[in-house]
């Protein structure tokens, strides 16, 4: 496991260490479900019962498409992004919706005289 947590014994905060560490830990009774634990990168805290390891190594191997994009960009060039996306689209819309007719009547004047040519 490639994640890094801390974990609180009670008396000393201790990491980090993988969740690999952990299950040992658990496996050899010197940590239970009530340990609290959290990732290295957090500040939360949550009871070890709360986690499962093996579902948020599999997240962090196999991130959403939001989490990569906003780790490869950042939240705020995304949404600004998304925004500039949604005002061209709809500009593009709203122009098409107007110039429709103008474009098919070129479509068709051109259609003309490509037969009138042969």
């Amino acid at each position: 496991m490639a994640r890094s947590y801390y974990y609180d014994t009670g008396e000393l905060k201790k990491g980090p260490v993988d969740g690999d560490e952990l299950v040992q830990l658990r496996s050899a009774g010197e940590i239970d479900d009530d340990t609290w634990v959290r990732k290295a990168d957090s500040s939360t805290w949550r009871r070890l019962g709360d986690v499962d390891l093996r579902e948020e190594e599999e997240r962090e191997a196999n991130p959403s498409l939001w989490r990569l994009l906003t780790r490869t960009f950042g939240w705020r060039t995304l949404v600004l992004s998304i925004a500039i996306m949604v005002v061209v689209i709809a500009l593009a819309i709203g122009v098409l919706s107007f110039a429709w007719p103008i474009i098919l009547v070129l479509i068709l004047v051109w259609a003309l005289q490509r037969i009138s040519r042969d």
